[in-house]
C-alpha cells in the first residue's frame, strides 16, 4: 500500500503543467479584424496574455496592431497567432476599453522563414505595453 502512495506522489510530481498553470485560449473571431494566410515563405507569430492577477484588469481589453492594422482584440488568458510573412513587421499593442492601464508600445520583429515566435504581453507600472519574446 505504501509502495502504491509513493507511485503515486512521484507520478503527480512529474506532471507536466505546473501547479499555477491557467489555461488559455485562443482570441474568439468576434475579436478578429484582418486575416493573415499562410504564404510561401514566413512563420507564425504567437502573443499571449496572462490571467489577471486576482481579477485587476479583467475587462480590460488590449488591441493588437500588425503593420498598422487593427488585428485582434485581446483579453486575460486569451492568445492570437498568426501567420507573418518573412522580413519585418511592427506589431504595436495599445489600451481598449475597459479599466485598461498603460501606453502603446510597439515592438519591431524580424520574421524568419520556418521559425515560429511567441511573445507575452506585459504592462509595466508606468511603462508602456510590451511584448516580452518566450520563444
Amino acid at each position: 500500500m505504501r509502495l502504491l502512495i509513493l507511485i503515486g506522489l512521484i507520478l503527480a510530481g512529474c506532471s507536466s503543467n505546473p501547479a499555477n498553470y491557467v489555461p488559455s485560449k485562443p482570441v474568439p473571431q468576434d475579436r478578429v479584424y484582418a486575416s493573415y494566410p499562410k504564404f510561401f515563405t514566413g512563420a507564425y507569430v504567437t502573443v499571449r496574455r496572462d490571467a489577471a492577477p486576482s481579477g485587476i484588469g479583467l475587462g480590460c481589453e488590449n488591441e493588437i496592431y500588425i503593420d498598422n492594422i487593427r488585428a485582434y482584440t485581446i483579453l486575460p488568458s486569451e492568445y492570437a497567432t498568426f501567420f507573418l510573412t518573412e522580413g519585418k513587421h511592427v506589431i504595436k499593442v495599445d489600451t481598449g476599453r475597459g479599466s485598461c492601464q498603460g501606453r502603446p508600445g510597439s515592438e519591431e520583429i524580424t520574421i524568419s522563414n520556418g521559425i515560429s515566435q511567441e511573445y507575452k504581453l506585459i504592462s509595466p507600472p508606468g511603462d508602456p505595453l510590451r511584448l516580452f519574446r518566450i520563444m
